[in-house]
């Protein structure tokens, strides 16, 4: 596991010359989490969203992509009552999970959550960032440090989902509802 803090780009330089979505590209991968919205802290990894379509098929392209690369693990997993395979490995310090499920990426609930964080940050003062990142320092994970830095109750995984779709206008009015700037259009 690492301990520094990769930059995106970094970690973009990795991923780009492991070949992963490359690799992956049957599987229709996505990059989400915390790194590409520049949010990571230390220990942070690489999450990897995939449609596994047959899961048998991709846990087999996993393995034989992936299984030689050391310390590389991959599993069958049950997520959310859904069957899914997760892939764990290194590549050049850059600690990677590749997770598939049948359904399309789309559907995954951390793309999602993904899309309406990247949403919110792109319609948010720079200053919305800098509280994440420095509430995600205390412990909290991505989803929870927005739900608290929005002042969002209830569950943040699913208060994350319900952000996902309303316009851009609902989403400016609950960053300035919680003491942002919200950006112009």
């Amino acid at each position: 596991m690492q301990t520094s803090i990769p930059s995106l780009d970094d970690a973009r330089a990795i991923l780009d010359r492991a070949g992963v979505f490359t690799k992956l590209s049957e599987f229709d991968p996505r990059w989400v989490g915390s790194i590409p919205l520049n949010l990571h802290g230390p220990g942070a990894d690489a999450d990897i969203c995939c449609t596994g379509g047959d899961l048998d098929r991709f846990e087999t392209a996993l393995n034989e992509t992936f299984g030689a690369v050391p310390g590389a693990r991959i599993t069958q997993n049950v997520h959310a009552d859904e069957p899914s395979v997760i892939a764990k490995l290194t590549i050049d310090g850059l600690d990677i999970e590749i997770f598939g499920r049948t359904r399309p990426v789309e559907a995954h609930e951390s793309y999602v959550h993904w899309l309406a964080e990247d949403r919110l940050l792109g319609l948010a003062e720079p200053r919305l960032r800098d509280d994440i990142r420095a509430t995600k320092l205390t412990g909290l994970k991505t989803e929870p440090a927005f739900a608290k830095c929005l002042g969002l109750g209830g569950d943040p995984y699913v208060e994350m989902l319900k952000l996902a779709s309303p316009r851009d206008d609902a989403l400016r009015a609950i960053i300035e509802a919680a003491g942002y700037r919200a950006l112009p259009q």
